[in-house]
Order: structure tokens, then C-alpha cells, then sequence
């Protein structure tokens, strides 16, 4: 390694300080200090650093997310990511890059002592695919030699080379730094770059209504001073020439500004889905849950639109004020101005009303007909078939009714309000053309303003009346959104706890009690369990009886209400969610399961991670053998890269109940939970999946019925 790399690289027993550094200084707020990397995963295991890096993450506030990209995007990702850690390559002690982002054509890095220097972003990149250049600098070379290229343009052509034969080898060891998705949407918009973004809109859109009033102006007071000729034509076609770029940025603008807030919304709605406790996403329905992803969609949609519609429009609007206060008619034209965006901003108050009645409406149609699809087959053999639409006419009729009454609503907001301004905006010039007083260019002025107030308007109500849908949209979202928040506070990362004979016991409870809801009688109430490394143990017991709620206690899917829940000696809060489901896999009952709409290698290695190495697929395809599914995959034509689920293959219910099994033997835990995954199955591919499962899985724990 070169000195100039050893000056800036930080070696991995300081990469907690390199990680604490660098969210400082990225203004990203560490709420901790990171631990030192612990020696075992310095030296050799890359995938326990990458959980270890997750973890530590978690802990000072931020988020580590790995990047995905090519070798030959090496440049573009180098000057995209920061802030970020780079992994150098290499089979020496782990080293590491501290990334804080773009500085120009280079870009800056934190050295071990904390200082700030710049480096080529070329070099960074050489840097990433040094081994690969290593392998291939003999074919390289000796293709520049037969090409007779010159000496003085080798290295350039030697790197364009590189990075094409690099473009399908993925990059490993960069992660980016950013806040966690639960934090402040301030601190998130304004880490984003939105404010700046903003900023740029609006100003945009000031220099395009100005230049749009004065070329209204101009063509106006050459029409009333009958002085229309070739100079006055040319000057009205220039400025609408030149507003035509400035349009263009503050329309490019408005879409960046969109695009990023829209992925950040996504982002954190995720995160709070993830959040929600199971018993929270039964009690409210699969109906319910589609109707607030749908009014999220509208929240996203209507209000950033809106809000950069409404800003463009409100800028619009104080400009035509000015104009008219410097016109014919004055400060009560301007007046008349205001009170007519009054009563336009009340009417606006009428269209709320009618928008919240339809959007209730319509969340309730989607709430009945995405519960009456679950359970259609059921309904089909036993309600009788002439009350299959019971109720559907009246909830359509319902539906017809407010849409009606919003869309009048609407039409007259968008339609008649603004045309009633310029009709207003004209009758305001009567008495300056009735005194006399009004000089051309005054009322040319005055003009300029009554045509940009009335634009103005029309965006302004139609923003006013998408931010008001947003507002009613919200109202279904918040508290959805407002869930991100509830991640908890990781722990300092910790190694997964050695096997060594004196840590025999893996799991244990001691008096555990949950209920429901924190309601009602205790489904579990004083529960002890020990479980030892190498146990294979059976749970039976009547339906009703608590086995899947210990089972979800034991996956650290729930939270017991009081109790002692040990893995490995330490409890939950000190190993983390993240850390407890890496070392318990569980595969619930099958309606508590679920085959995505993805290809069958991403179901079955989701819970490994993403994307999958050659030897990760290797023993998904090996592991889905033993379990007897190999006759599956030799009919799949796309084999583990098969489009599984509603519109994909289809498949049975033990073949499902399989793929569960291997999706929980593949997470490699130390604790497997099997809860009612051998119902479905046969007695011979019952034993072969048994037989599977006990040559794999270190602890077992099944629960059956008796």
C-alpha cells in the first residue's frame, strides 16, 4: 500500500472512530460513540462486518446502507456516495476510507486525525478495483502494446479498459452514511439538499413572472400608445424568449426537489410499516392497511406538487399586486384583489368538507372489497349466493353522490374564479377611464397585473385545492408516518456470543406473562423455558393454548409484558432487535407467512441478505433438494431466478410450507422456530423435510398440534 493511502486509510480497530467522525462532520448527529471493531471480524469475516457496521450504525443514529453498483460505475459512485466508508480490497488487515463527499473533481476525505484533505476521485476508484486490476494488467498491457498506443494516453486508456471489462462485477465494501429513516423529516429534507433545491425553484419562478409582466407590459403600452412597430414587437419577443430557459430550470428544478422528497416519504413510510407490532396490523385489516397505502400515494403526490405549485402561484400573485398598485387603479385595486383571493381561499374551506366525505367513502369501499376478496372462497360455499352484493348498490350510490357534489365543487374553483377576476380585475380600470386620470402606461401596467394575477390564481386555487386533499390524505397517514419514530436505539454492536461449552444454554424464560393488547386476560402467564444448544424439542398443546405467541416471544417478533427473556445471557435491549432475529429464526403459521411477488432466489434469501452471492444461491438450490423440492425447480424454466407468488408461478401449500423452512435454515440462526410448518406435508416429504432440518439446524423447536 502506498504511503499516500496509508496516510488517509483508518485501520479496523479505529473504524468506530472513523464512523463517529464522519457523521459529525456530514452533520448527521451521532447520539453515541462507536465501539472498536472487534478482532475476530478484523481479521478475516466480511459478513459479520457488515452486520457489524449495521449495528454500530444504529447505535450512533445514522444508517449504513451498502452500495450497489459495478466496478465500472467505480468513479461515479466515489464522487456520489459521501458521506460514506470504503473498504479497501486486499487480503491484508481490514482498512478503511472515510468518505465525506464531492469537493470539485476530487473529493474530500477525513484522515485518522480528523483532518479534511482532497483526493482524486480517480484515485479512490483505482483504489476499489485494485485486486481486479492486479489480475488483469497483463492482458491489458499487452493490448495497448498491439494497438501501439502511446506511452503519454496508457493510463487513461488502460483505466477506460479496466472499467469496461470491470462493468459486470459488482462493487463490495462501500457503505453510505445517512440519518436513520425515523429521524426529524427537517434534518432529512435538509440533508437531502431540499432547502437549497427549493430555494432555486422559487427563484426561478420570480425571474420567470417578471419577465413574463414585462413583456405583457411591453406589448400593452405599445398597443395603447399605438406605437406598435418592429423595436417594440422585438423586445416583447425577447422576453418571452428568454423566460422560456428560466421556465425550464424551475420546472427541472421542481422535479428534482420532487423526485428526492417523494423517495424520502417512501423511505420512512417503510420503515414504518416495519415498526408496527403484528397485533396492531390484525386488529386493523388488510382492507384498512390498502387504503392508507393509497391515501399515501395521494399525500405524496398532491402535496409536493402542490406545494411548489403553490409557492410558484403565491410568488405570482405578490407580483401581480405590485404591478396593479403601480397602475391605473391603485391601492383599491390591489383591495379588490385580496378579497377576491378571500373568498376564493373560503370556497376552498367548502371543497375540504366535500373532499374529506369522499375520501372516507372511498376508504371504506376499498376496506369492504379487499376483505370480501380474503375471504371470496369461503362466502362462495357457504353464504347463499343471493347475498353476495349485499350492500355494494348502496356504497356505489354513496360513492356517486360525493363524487358528484366534489366534482361541481371543483369545476366552479377551477373554472369560474378565475375567469370572474379578470372580469372583476377590468371593472377596477372603469373609474380611472371615467376621471381621465390614467395615463397608457399606468393602465398598461394595470393590465400586465390583471392578466398575472389572474394566472396566478388559477395555480393558487389548484394548489390551495391539492394541498387540501393532501390535508385529508393525511389524516389517515400520520399516524402510520409518525410510527418510523418508534425504533429503538440500538445497543454498542457485540460479537455473536462464542459456543463454547460453558455457554450450553442458548434461549431461556423466566415467568413470562403477555396478553393482547395489553387487554384482557394473559394469553401466557408465568412461562419458563430453557433451551441448550444441540435440543430438539417438540411443543404440543390444544389451539388457543399460547404456542405461537411463545413462539413470536422467542423470535423477539413481540415483546413480553414483564418476564425475563435471555439469549445467550443477554437480554433484548442489550443485543438489539436486529442481533436477537440474526441468531432466532422463526417461520410462523402459514397465514402469519408469505411468499412475495419476487423470483423464488429473493423469498427464500431475504432474510441472508440481498444481493446474493454465488455460493448463497448455491445452497438455496442444495437446501431446497433436501427439503424435496428439487422436482419444483427442474420445472420452474427460470429455476431459483423464477418469478414466484399472485401473478408468478404458483405454488401448492406444502411447497410454500417448504420454502418457509429454507428461508428460516438459510438466515443460519442458532435457534430455529418451526411453528406448524409440517401440517401441510405428506408423511414421506414430511420425513425428508424433518431429516433436512435436524442435519442443519443447531437448536430446533417445534410446535405442533397434538
Amino acid at each position: 500500500m502506498s504511503p499516500e493511502v496509508d496516510r488517509i486509510a483508518w485501520p479496523a480497530e479505529r473504524l468506530g472512530d472513523a464512523m463517529e467522525a464522519l457523521a459529525a462532520g456530514a452533520g448527521l448527529s451521532p447520539r453515541a460513540v462507536a465501539p472498536p471493531l472487534a478482532p475476530a471480524i478484523a481479521i478475516a469475516d466480511r459478513g459479520a462486518l457488515s452486520r457489524w457496521l449495521d449495528q454500530a450504525a444504529s447505535h450512533l443514529g445514522v444508517e449504513a446502507e451498502p452500495v450497489q453498483a459495478s466496478l465500472g460505475e467505480a468513479t461515479s459512485v466515489v464522487l456520489a456516495s459521501g458521506p460514506a466508508l470504503l473498504c479497501l480490497p486486499g487480503d491484508g488487515p481490514l482498512r478503511f476510507i472515510a468518505l465525506v463527499g464531492r469537493a470539485g473533481r476530487d473529493v474530500a476525505v477525513l484522515r485518522p486525525d480528523r483532518a479534511a484533505v482532497r483526493v482524486p476521485a480517480e484515485a479512490l476508484a483505482d483504489l476499489l478495483c485494485g485486486t481486479h486490476e492486479e489480475r488483469l494488467r497483463p492482458e491489458l498491457a499487452s493490448l495497448l502494446d498491439s494497438a501501439g498506443v502511446a506511452p503519454r494516453r496508457r493510463p487513461r486508456a488502460r483505466r477506460a479498459l479496466l472499467r469496461e471489462r470491470l462493468g459486470a462485477v459488482p462493487i463490495q465494501g462501500v457503505w453510505t452514511l445517512r440519518s436513520l429513516p425515523g429521524a426529524s423529516p427537517r434534518r432529512q429534507f435538509a440533508e437531502a439538499g431540499l432547502p437549497r433545491r427549493a430555494v432555486v425553484v422559487v427563484a426561478a419562478q420570480v425571474a420567470t413572472s417578471a419577465l413574463l409582466a414585462l413583456a405583457w407590459w411591453v406589448i400593452a403600452e405599445a398597443a395603447l400608445a399605438d406605437r406598435i412597430d418592429g423595436g417594440w414587437m422585438l423586445a416583447w419577443a425577447l422576453l418571452l424568449v428568454t423566460a422560456v430557459p428560466v421556465r425550464l430550470v424551475s420546472s427541472w428544478a421542481a422535479g428534482i426537489f420532487a423526485l428526492d422528497a417523494g423517495a424520502l416519504i417512501k423511505r420512512r413510510l417503510l420503515a414504518a410499516v416495519l415498526e408496527l407490532d403484528p397485533d396492531e396490523v390484525r386488529h386493523e385489516g388488510a382492507g384498512a392497511f390498502l387504503g392508507r397505502v393509497i391515501e399515501s400515494e395521494a399525500v405524496e403526490s398532491l402535496a409536493l406538487g402542490a406545494g411548489i405549485a403553490g409557492i410558484t402561484a403565491t410568488v405570482s400573485l405578490v407580483l401581480g399586486g405590485a404591478l396593479l398598485a403601480g397602475g391605473a387603479g391603485g391601492a383599491l385595486h390591489v383591495l379588490v384583489l385580496a378579497a377576491w383571493t378571500g373568498v376564493s381561499l373560503l370556497l376552498v374551506g367548502r371543497y375540504y368538507a366535500l373532499r374529506r366525505r369522499w375520501t372516507e367513502t372511498r376508504r371504506a369501499m376499498t376496506t369492504d372489497l379487499v376483505e370480501r376478496m380474503g375471504g371470496h372462497r369461503t362466502r362462495l360455499a357457504q353464504e347463499p349466493a343471493e347475498r353476495w352484493h349485499d350492500g355494494e348498490d348502496q356504497a356505489l350510490a354513496r360513492y356517486a353522490v360525493e363524487s358528484a357534489a366534489l366534482d361541481r365543487n371543483q369545476a366552479s374553483l377551477s373554472a369560474l374564479l378565475p375567469r370572474g377576476w379578470l372580469v372583476v380585475g377590468v371593472l377596477g380600470l372603469v373609474p380611472a377611464f371615467v376621471a381621465g386620470s390614467a395615463g397608457t402606461t399606468a393602465i398598461a401596467v394595470s393590465l400586465a397585473g390583471i392578466l398575472l394575477a389572474g394566472s396566478a390564481l388559477q395555480g393558487l386555487i389548484g394548489a390551495v385545492s391539492n394541498l387540501a386533499g393532501a390535508a385529508v390524505a393525511w389524516r389517515q397517514v400520520a399516524a402510520l408516518f409518525a410510527a418510523a419514530a418508534r425504533a429503538e436505539a440500538a445497543p454498542a454492536p457485540v460479537l455473536r456470543p462464542t459456543q463454547g461449552a460453558a455457554a450450553s444454554t442458548v434461549l431461556e424464560a423466566h415467568h413470562l406473562v403477555f396478553r393482547h393488547g395489553h387487554q384482557g386476560e394473559p394469553v401466557l402467564r408465568g412461562a419458563d423455558l430453557r433451551i441448550a444448544r444441540g435440543d430438539r424439542l417438540l411443543l404440543e398443546g390444544p389451539s388457543g393454548g399460547g404456542k405461537s405467541t411463545l413462539c413470536s416471544l422467542l423470535g423477539g417478533l413481540r415483546a413480553p409484558e414483564s418476564g425475563l427473556l435471555l439469549l445467550h445471557g443477554l437480554d433484548r435491549r442489550s443485543l438489539g432487535a436486529a442481533a436477537w432475529r440474526r441468531c432466532v429464526a422463526s417461520a410462523p403459521q402459514f397465514h402469519e407467512n408469505h411468499i412475495l411477488q419476487s423470483t423464488l432466489a429473493f423469498n427464500l434469501l431475504m432474510g441472508r441478505g440481498w444481493p446474493p452471492t454465488p455460493a448463497d444461491l448455491a445452497e438455496a438450490d442444495t437446501i431446497c433438494r433436501e427439503l424435496g423440492l428439487g422436482e419444483l425447480l427442474e420445472r420452474m424454466p427460470g429455476g431459483l431466478m423464477q418469478l414466484v407468488g399472485e401473478t408468478g408461478w404458483q405454488l401448492s401449500h406444502g411447497e410454500k410450507s417448504r420454502i418457509y423452512i429454507a428461508r428460516a435454515l438459510l438466515q443460519g440462526a442458532d435457534v430455529l422456530l418451526l411453528d406448524e410448518s409440517f401440517g401441510a406435508l405428506d408423511p414421506d416429504t414430511l420425513g425428508a423435510s424433518l431429516r433436512a432440518v435436524l442435519g442443519r439446524a443447531p437448536t430446533v423447536l417445534v410446535i405442533a398440534h397434538p
